[in-house]
């Protein structure tokens, strides 16, 4: 803080906003029917999985009879000491399984 010639007090701020790290880039296009693809679960085994995913998978199966579920038991916990280790093996795990869409992490 500081005075100006007014005597009125004058404060140093700072934009609460970063620059952006990450360019914009355009979402992936939509899957439009999702009968006979096949979509992996990833999750991060933090918030309600176990619970959600049987949810959404019925879900989806009642719109898409012949959709595929590859689990998320397939992939691992890709958060926590494993990480790193655990994410290195996704891409090659969805070429194996031939996905075509893929529903990653629930959370609150």
């Amino acid at each position: 803080m500081s005075n100006t010639p007014n005597h009125e007090p004058r404060y140093d701020v700072l934009w609460p906003l970063s620059r952006k790290a990450v360019k914009k880039s355009a979402a992936a296009k939509r899957v439009p029917d999702l009968n006979g693809k096949v979509i992996c679960e990833l999750w991060d085994v933090i918030f309600r999985g176990e619970t959600i995913y049987p949810l959404v998978r019925e879900y989806i199966q009642k719109r898409f009879p012949g959709v595929k579920f590859v689990p998320y038991s397939e992939f691992g916990n890709f958060h926590g000491a494993r990480e790193h280790e655990v994410t290195a093996t996704i891409p090659d795990k969805i070429r194996l399984h031939k996905a075509d869409a893929a529903i990653v992490g629930i959370g609150a």
